[in-house]
């Protein structure tokens, strides 16, 4: 039997994929390199809605520390996510380094240009694990169609060496 060749990528995939990238890239910018912190106008709510959790069970070492860090992871988890399916998959683990190196560029930037904000390398460890749950996800995405592609090709295989008709499922 003759392969043929791959299909060729889809370019309107992969531009609509780097303008969400882009787009989301900017909107972290944003986020990051305002000259006054996001949550300044916040913290009074975000207080109050832990003061509401740690009266339902929450434990009461999870405070506002801890609210900030999992804001950060889960910002990161979308660009992470994004940049791991834009990349080939044999170079999608480089999600691992684009991620807190973007990080990095942001709290560095912050510390050199915005003497309102406050780098963390805290900061870059929960983007840096967001990007890393992101490529988590992406790679498991990557496996689960990979596998459902296979089990239809070889359906349709078997019933095209059978004579059945594709009962397109």
């Amino acid at each position: 039997m003759q392969h043929a060749e791959a299909p060729e990528k889809s370019r309107v995939r992969l531009t609509i994929g780097l303008t969400v990238l882009v787009a989301y890239s900017g909107l972290i910018l944003a986020i990051t390199l305002s000259p006054t912190q996001l949550d300044v106008n916040y913290q009074n709510a975000v207080l109050r809605l832990l003061e509401v959790l740690h009266r339902n069970g929450v434990p009461s070492w999870f405070g506002y520390g801890e609210v900030e860090f999992l804001a950060n992871v889960g910002m990161f988890i979308p660009f992470g996510f994004l940049v791991a399916l834009l990349l080939p998959q044999r170079l999608s683990i480089l999600t691992v380094l684009i991620g807190p190196g973007f990080s990095a560029f942001i709290e560095n930037f912050q510390r050199e240009f915005l003497s309102e904000r406050v780098a963390s390398v805290y900061d870059v460890y929960a983007n840096s694990a967001g990007a890393v749950i992101g490529f988590l996800l992406a790679a498991t995405l990557r496996a689960v169609v990979h596998a459902r592609d296979r089990r239809i090709i070889a359906r349709a295989l078997w019933q095209y060496e059978n004579g059945e008709r594709p009962t397109g499922r």
